[in-house]
């Protein structure tokens, strides 16, 4: 188990940095590199660790995975613990009360990303640009955009352009607006690029 999320003193480890979900204590996973279940030649590494989205069916905290080509994705606890062999599938997960997933089965979720995930991906970015552009306070430039290759699962992997709308707060037009809460309304996706057959082509490209 990396952590129980749901005692008081797990509650305490998890706590997250700041006005993001990241989480200080990583303890000791950032770098840790996981081999892709579908493809033998992609690696994935641990790159941040976040607090636990609200309303997920399988909570506790969750990985950001980044793979030698840059493209990104997200693990769940459960099946981390398992991919990270603290965990053997259909052992008992005391902190979660039901038994772990066996990889590749119907309950297994493994590498994917819902939009909370890509909220958080999303404003990682924005503060990266933010220590880039805006050395002074000043708000981000207008029209500013950046693409991120994301992977969502088995044969769901797209390349997705961000374009940001404007860096001002959608009710006051206050800026620059640098809250989490409002980050989606900042930036718009423009385009999602599918990428086909990305296992087959791996060595090629």
């Amino acid at each position: 188990m990396i952590v129980n999320p749901y005692t008081q003193e797990g509650r305490s480890l998890i706590r997250p940095l700041g006005d993001t979900n990241l989480i200080e204590d990583t303890f000791g996973l950032v770098g840790y590199q996981i081999a892709d279940l579908h493809n033998r030649y992609r690696t994935w590494t641990v790159h941040s660790l976040y607090s636990p989205a609200r309303g997920r069916t399988v909570g506790g905290i969750r990985a950001k995975l980044v793979d030698q080509k840059g493209f990104i994705t997200f693990c769940n606890q459960r099946d981390l613990e398992v991919l990270l062999e603290m965990a053997s599938p259909g052992g008992w997960c005391a902190w979660l009360g039901r038994d772990y997933a066996e990889p590749l089965s119907d309950e297994w979720l493994g590498f994917c990303a819902d939009e909370d995930d890509l909220t958080d991906d999303l404003y990682d970015r924005e503060l990266e640009a933010r220590a880039m552009y805006c050395q002074h306070g000043e708000p981000l430039p207008q029209g500013l955009n950046f693409k991120r290759c994301v992977h969502n699962g088995l044969h769901n992997d797209f390349v997705e352009e961000m374009l940001l709308l404007w860096d001002a707060c959608p009710d006051t037009g206050m800026s620059p607006d640098t809250r989490f809460e409002t980050v989606t309304s900042r930036w718009r996706s423009v385009e999602r690029t599918a990428q086909i057959n990305r296992a087959k082509l791996w060595l090629r490209t």
